[in-house]
């Protein structure tokens, strides 16, 4: 069939990696990106005349001019959250769920098969929980709230027109969608016709005409006045629950004052795996959420982070991202997200340590599968073409958007990976800046069953007559499309390793959490000398390096992914070293290590 990329979920970019899928990612950079500086910023100095300059730098180029504001990114403060009820529809939203959980109406909560979507559910969920045992309603004692993931193979993206007959059924008196129902104007109208109502709660990319129907609560809906406009659907799922707090509390109920916060542990997850901009107030969230999770009091998710190998107290949005999110998104890819969801509610904690476990085994598959279909997808790649496509239906749909990530970032270009679900096409799509995926499928979306998402990544379904015109005019749309295909990156700074000090360490500490919007400071040594160079870990794929400046300033190294080059170092070779700045911890033990990012000839 015609070539087609791998895609699946609806997401920009994949926070699916273990250590070993982190470092494949620099492997390539390292093959394919060229190095440069970022240009000093002299106001900084003048901005900030109590920190050293490299801090300085670091926050003007984020976007920080002042000690005030350096003050506020660096100790971000829970005063800093906005208001929920600057949505227009957040009051009318609470009114009327709050009225579903006292009477005798169905309340279903509709999630998505993701992360966001997962912790989302869960969200919502733990909410209504919460002020129907305050309010001593009878709602779950009687299962009148319930929830419904969809499957990825069966189900695909968003609400289906199935879905909304089956809760009709089911006597739904209300639909909440979490992390879906923006573009799902015709099921919505649907479940209107048939007496139930809707309330979406959503931050995907906008369709060209929403509803008007439902109670939207969603930062970008049209003539929406909150402030912040990138959050998370848990952000904005969370923003339902401190109203709905909100409002029982003005009512009578005995809801403590900040128990909302306990709700943060989800808020730390989704936003790290949805890889929205950690700035603004979802900096704050993700700040506050961290200490939340640190200590969270969800046994289901106690278990799943013993489960990865963590341990309460000392989490970080790198572990987040790397062994919490894949965990919890690898139930959606592999099998059911509902494994996951069930995971997050779990009170038992003998079948919550079964369901973690479980979760490590479809994380295990996923990880394989990944590899596999990303090596089959790589040989089917057309070098010629602006727009690549690879039809291969072999591969799994829950880890089609894993591959099309993969894809874009050793081409270059939008990707999209299809393959058959039933009697249609399925796919997901990545792309570097600059190509709009949204408004690409807007130029073909007669040809399409259905399809959404966010401006660099997508979600679409296709009846297989409509894959190969389908391709084409996307690729027409590629080829009129200025994308970012140079293969540059930035250090933030040029840094001699005598430069690399405790207060250092210590200042860009202060700047996590890191993530998109907010990235963790690079930075370039130039013409350092290799000492030693040695392979370790248990397969030797990694490497140590000792590295020492003109001055003999000596530093360790550690290179994920490098053991390889360690047969290609040798002792007084003259390299420019590309590094992060970390901390080794070891025996009680704390020293200031250097993280390979690239190395670079100094010929």
């Amino acid at each position: 069939m015609a070539q087609a990329s791998l895609g699946g979920d609806l997401h920009p970019r994949d926070c699916e990696h273990d250590r070993f899928h982190l470092c494949l990612r620099v492997l390539m950079i390292s093959r394919s990106k060229q190095w440069r500086v970022r240009e000093p910023a002299a106001e900084a100095v003048t901005a900030f005349p109590e920190l050293s300059p490299v801090l300085g730098q670091l926050l003007w180029h984020r976007g920080v001019r002042s000690m005030s504001e350096a003050e506020a990114f660096r100790s971000p403060t829970f005063d800093a959250v906005h208001d929920p009820f600057l949505f227009r529809h957040m009051k009318g939203a609470v009114d009327r769920l709050l009225t579903a959980l006292s009477s005798n109406e169905v309340v279903m909560i509709h999630g998505d098969y993701d992360a966001d979507g997962i912790c989302g559910t869960a969200m919502i969920w733990s909410a209504l929980k919460e002020v129907c045992m305050a309010a001593e309603w009878n709602a779950f004692e009687e299962q009148r709230v319930r929830w419904y993931l969809p499957d990825r193979e069966g189900d695909g993206y968003g609400m289906s027109h199935g879905a909304v007959e089956n809760f009709h059924g089911q006597g739904v008196n209300m639909i909440v969608t979490v992390d879906c129902g923006i573009a799902n104007v015709d099921e919505i109208t649907r479940a209107y016709e048939l007496g139930m109502e809707v309330i979406v709660v959503d931050h995907h990319q906008l369709p060209p005409k929403c509803s008007p129907l439902p109670y939207t609560i969603h930062p970008l809906a049209p003539g929406e006045t909150y402030p912040f406009q990138t959050l998370a659907a848990v952000g904005v799922a969370f923003k339902v629950a401190c109203a709905l707090f909100t409002v029982a509390r003005e009512r009578g109920m005995d809801i403590p004052v900040g128990r909302e916060k306990w709700l943060l542990d989800l808020v730390s997850i989704a936003t790290v795996t949805d890889m929205v901009p950690l700035v603004g107030e979802n900096r704050v969230l993700e700040t506050y959420g961290l200490q939340v999770l640190n200590k969270t009091r969800r046994v289901g998710l106690k278990a799943l982070i013993e489960a990865a190998g963590l341990s309460l107290g000392a989490l970080t949005e790198v572990d987040v991202g790397f062994r919490i999110g894949p965990r919890i998104n690898a139930a959606g890819r592999i099998a059911k997200a509902d494994a996951a969801l069930e995971l997050l509610l779990e009170d038992d904690p003998h079948r919550a340590r079964d369901r973690a476990e479980a979760l490590n085994g479809l994380n295990a598959e996923r990880q394989r599968l990944t590899e596999a279909s990303t090596r089959r997808a790589l040989e089917a790649v057309n070098d010629d073409t602006p727009f690549v496509a690879v039809v291969d239906e072999t591969i799994r749909i829950g880890i089609a958007g894993l591959v099309a990530g993969k894809l874009a970032q050793e081409t270059s270009k939008p990707s999209v990976v299809m393959t058959r679900v039933g009697e249609h096409f399925v796919g997901s799509g990545r792309a570097p800046s600059g190509f709009q995926f949204v408004q690409a499928m807007e130029t073909c979306r007669t040809l399409m069953v259905r399809g959404g998402g966010h401006p660099e990544a997508c979600g679409f379904t296709l009846t297989e007559e409509c894959v190969v015109p389908w391709i084409a005019a996307m690729t027409t749309f590629a080829a009129a499309t200025s994308i970012e295909t140079e293969a540059i990156r930035e250090a933030d700074a040029e840094l001699n390793l005598n430069e690399v000090t405790w207060d250092l360490v210590r200042g860009i500490d202060a700047m996590a959490p890191f993530g998109m919007g907010n990235g963790r400071p690079t930075f370039m040594a130039r013409r350092v000398q290799v000492i030693t160079a040695e392979p370790v870990g248990k397969t030797g794929s990694h490497l140590r390096l000792t590295v020492a400046s003109g001055d003999k300033t000596i530093r360790q190294c550690i290179g994920f992914g490098w053991g390889s080059h360690a047969t290609r170092l040798h002792l007084g070779d003259t390299i420019h070293l590309v590094y992060a700045i970390g901390v080794n911890a070891w025996n009680g033990r704390r020293e200031i290590q250097l993280e390979v990012i690239d190395l670079l000839s100094c010929v």
